[in-house]
């Protein structure tokens, strides 16, 4: 009778134990997770926000109304290296901001989205991108779980982050 009760107390107690180490990892690593997901969106509007830069750049120096950008990297002395074989084309408006695609050629914003987060972001069924033309200009809404998340106006190649 004293060893079946001496194995119940070890039976509750390890169960106990277990518990606590259970609701303390969750206690602890559910900010972690929820902060990671903020920097992985943080980046990837800074990631589509490069894109329409380096648009603009190179409208800037060709004033064509299709420009090639090409993947960069930082080399070890941290110098800016184009790799000149991996190149996107991207339409760009009269003003010099990017449209991603000609007016009707398909999702334009989901294309930029693309191209600035192609390793980065997991397009997943939460985010959802809406274009649409104002005034001539492609307007770009990115949201996720429908809130909205960041927008884009090819008009003045403004990206604005909308915090929730």
């Amino acid at each position: 009778m004293a060893s079946t009760k001496a194995g119940l107390f070890n039976f509750i107690v390890i169960g106990l134990v277990l518990a606590v180490v259970a609701a303390s990892y969750v206690y602890h690593a559910t900010p972690i997770i929820e902060e990671a997901e903020k920097v992985n969106k943080e980046n990837a509007v800074a990631q589509f926000q490069r894109v329409v830069m380096l648009a603009r750049a190179q409208w800037i120096k060709t004033k064509q109304s299709k420009v090639l950008i090409y993947e960069t990297d930082f080399d070890a002395s941290g110098s800016v290296k184009q790799q000149k074989e991996v190149a996107a084309e991207v339409f760009v408006n009269a003003k010099g901001w990017p449209e991603g695609l000609e007016a009707n050629q398909g999702n334009a914003c989901e294309y930029l989205f693309t191209l600035a987060t192609l390793r980065e972001f997991d397009m997943s069924s939460d985010v959802s991108v809406s274009d649409k033309y104002v005034n001539g200009y492609l307007q770009c809404a990115f949201s996720i779980q429908n809130k909205v998340w960041f927008d884009y106006h090819a008009g003045s190649g403004v990206v604005r982050e909308r915090k929730s």
